[in-house]
């Protein structure tokens, strides 16, 4: 009988280690991404033409033809001290491109061993070809997990 109950206490011993051990939390669902919203007159604004947004010097187009953008959430390089991305409008009508350079610093954001490392990012400057855009204001320099607007891009009257 001691030894079934020896048995018995080990399983329930087991059991309780493996119901403790806590699981691997790595953040698998938590992209590191920033939010821009469009205004014009300073009010928020939807863009009702047709928005491409693409990272020059690669085949990634980061927003395809999207009607009724107020605003997106875009990703950022890991490593490039430097975006630039290209924001095409167009319509039946025509087309306009802007360039927009977003200077950035990057900072490992490291969680555990058996996780991967992410890159948080800190916008330090922003500029663009002023084709459409007018200007850009920085509100959220931090890029994080923080699901917040980093950006206000400030579209030229009457666009």
């Amino acid at each position: 009988m001691g030894r079934k109950k020896n048995i018995v206490t080990a399983v329930i011993a087991i059991l309780c280690v493996i119901c403790g051990c806590d699981s691997i939390d790595c953040s698998l669902y938590n992209s590191v991404s920033y939010t821009t919203v469009f205004y014009a007159n300073g009010k928020a604004v939807t863009i009702n033409d047709t928005l491409t947004i693409t990272a020059c010097g690669t085949d990634s187009v980061l927003l395809n033809k999207k009607a009724g953008a107020g605003s997106v959430k875009l990703p950022m390089s890991f490593w490039n001290a430097e975006d630039t991305l290209v924001f095409t409008v167009c319509n039946k009508d025509y087309i306009m491109h802007d360039t927009v350079w977003i200077a950035k610093q990057n900072t490992p954001h490291y969680e555990s061993p058996d996780c991967p490392t992410n890159m948080f990012h800190e916008i330090i400057g922003v500029r663009c070809t002023h084709t459409f855009i007018d200007s850009i204001s920085i509100l959220q320099p931090s890029v994080n997990y923080a699901e917040t607007q980093n950006l206000s891009i400030h579209l030229i009257s009457g666009e």
